[in-house]
């Protein structure tokens, strides 16, 4: 009865992965009263999203929450408010510049992540994958000649490598 249950529960979709994704953002004492900032990466050297004090534990809205540590702070979010991309968390320098402290690649749903795992664990099987079936299909071809081999009454042996014979050596001259 509670499989049953369960397997209603997940059809109907009324369970919900909750996966949270979280970057370590380590930092020198110096900055330790800086601004911290979360962005997404717009380009090599730039980004875009916003900054928040030290003392601060969910930023926008809730979505975002960040936890501090003697010498770093952690971000963590359930899904990315900028969209699916590479995402930096750093401090806000005293000229407005952002010090980049750690980066990392944050995917806007838990499928997203999970392929992007999953395909790196497929790519090396696909080479033996494709390896292995060529070796079965060429052992089923070789039972189904032999079979059939059998069964029209043809007496059926194993070829050996044949052997050549240079045509030129066994020629004489005139």
């Amino acid at each position: 009865m509670h499989l049953l249950s369960l397997l209603l529960l997940l059809t109907a979709g009324a369970c919900e992965v909750v996966y949270w994704q979280k970057l370590t953002c380590p930092y020198e004492g110096k900055h330790e009263r800086l601004l911290r900032v979360w962005c997404r990466q717009s380009s090599a050297d730039c980004c875009h999203g916003l900054a928040f004090s030290q003392r601060q534990h969910s930023v926008d809205g809730g979505h975002l929450k960040v936890t501090q540590g003697s010498d770093s702070f952690t971000v963590a979010l359930l899904q990315p408010s900028h969209g699916e991309g590479l995402y930096w968390c750093g401090v806000l320098s005293t000229n407005n510049t952002v010090i980049k402290l750690a980066e990392g690649y944050f995917h806007s749903s838990l499928a997203a992540y999970i392929w992007s795992l999953t395909r790196w664990i497929l790519l090396p099987l696909l080479p033996m994958a494709t390896i292995f079936a060529t070796l079965y299909s060429r052992a089923i071809t070789k039972h189904t000649l032999t079979k059939a081999a059998e069964e029209r009454g043809d007496d059926v042996t194993e070829l050996a490598d044949p052997q050549y014979e240079n045509a030129a050596s066994s020629c004489q001259l005139e």
